[in-house]
């Protein structure tokens, strides 16, 4: 089932705090020397808690409605993180205008963009965010700059990322890089629709993760 567009339900939600942030599942182990093993068991999955802005009722109404549609973490959407809706060096998205990046290569270590499709000397900054979409638009990898770069004359820009990019990921697959989004959804139980109050409703909140296949 296909993460519904930014449209559908992102954009439609009156988010007040959100943080985004990294998941681990590794196991770990120590030893009486002092030495310390982890072992990553499953990738790193973005995760955040949402709280949605106290308003009218029927707006929280509306948002309450949004989510409970979803069907638990049936249906997953896409999200933005609040922070990262454009790269640090072009805060409107001007300097990027209409280009279409795409990917080059993937380093062997896929923890390396090498990317297509830029302004000659576009930046992006460490912490900027990135949305690879891949296997005919049915898949969304979202990573995060580790190391500021900058593109050549041609177009071209390579920067390390974390989490790791998936082995299906190939040449020309589309990079989205104003409004890259994660596919999420809501976990279990987490959904708060908020508590009525004389003229207002407060409290709405619920928390999501990125689910890795849509």
């Amino acid at each position: 089932m296909s993460a519904l567009p930014l449209s559908a339900v992102y954009d439609r939600l009156p988010i007040m705090t959100c943080n985004f942030s990294i998941q681990r599942n590794d196991e770990t182990d120590e030893i009486g020397s002092g030495d310390f093993w982890q072992a990553e068991l499953s990738k790193p999955r973005w995760a955040a808690d949402v709280t949605l802005a106290r308003g009218r009722h029927q707006e929280l109404k509306e948002a309450a409605a949004r989510i409970r549609m979803l069907d638990g973490a049936r249906q997953s959407f896409l999200m933005c993180d609040p922070t990262s809706l454009y790269p640090y060096a072009d805060p409107r998205g001007t300097i990027f205008g209409a280009s279409t990046v795409s990917i080059r290569e993937i380093g062997p270590d896929r923890v390396t963009a090498r990317m297509q499709g830029f302004p000659a000397g576009y930046v992006l900054t460490i912490g900027d965010k990135l949305q690879v979409t891949y296997s005919n638009g049915q898949q969304h990898a979202y990573v995060e700059v580790d190391a500021s770069a900058v593109a050549s004359a041609a177009g071209n820009l390579d920067v390390a990322i974390f989490p790791r990019l998936s082995v299906l990921i190939a040449a020309n697959d589309p990079v989205t890089i104003i409004r890259p989004a994660c596919p999420v959804v809501v976990m279990p139980n987490s959904h708060n629709p908020g508590t009525a109050r004389r003229a207002i409703t407060e409290g709405a909140a619920f928390k999501v993760t990125q689910k890795v296949r849509v």
